[in-house]
């Protein structure tokens, strides 16, 4: 039995589209945290279903970038360090207004699940 050239194309497009169902490296739960190097944090972008994968790159970089524009905090060494989303804030401020300001700045920012202050204040 020959099969037709249009229903022989239709069978390899749908075979090609129930392979790509197949793949499991994009997450499927905001809470996973599987990715190639398992060094993301997965979030949902605003206006998308989808959870995205964030390198801690990104999200440390994107801490950093907020903490600089805070009027406040600009001017302060604030080191940021993120592990699947987990972020160490190290450095010293001048007040705990200062310290919890950074926190809640880092704790905005898409991708980060925790931070853990290890921040101090003057002597």
């Amino acid at each position: 039995m020959r099969l037709s050239t249009g229903f022989t194309s239709s069978l390899m497009l749908l075979a090609v589209f129930a392979l790509t169902a197949c793949d499991k490296s994009t997450p499927t739960f905001p809470t996973s945290t599987t990715a190639a190097d398992d060094k993301s944090a997965v979030a949902t972008v605003a206006d998308s279903p989808v959870p995205v994968a964030i390198s801690d790159a990104n999200i440390s970089n994107d801490v950093k970038t907020a903490l600089l524009r805070d009027e406040d905090l600009k001017n302060f060494e604030i080191t940021v360090v993120s592990t699947k989303g987990d972020v160490l804030l190290t450095g010293v401020l001048n007040s705990q207004s200062q310290i919890n300001q950074a926190i809640l700045i880092t704790e905005g920012v898409i991708g980060v699940k925790t931070v853990h202050d290890e921040l101090t204040i003057r002597p």
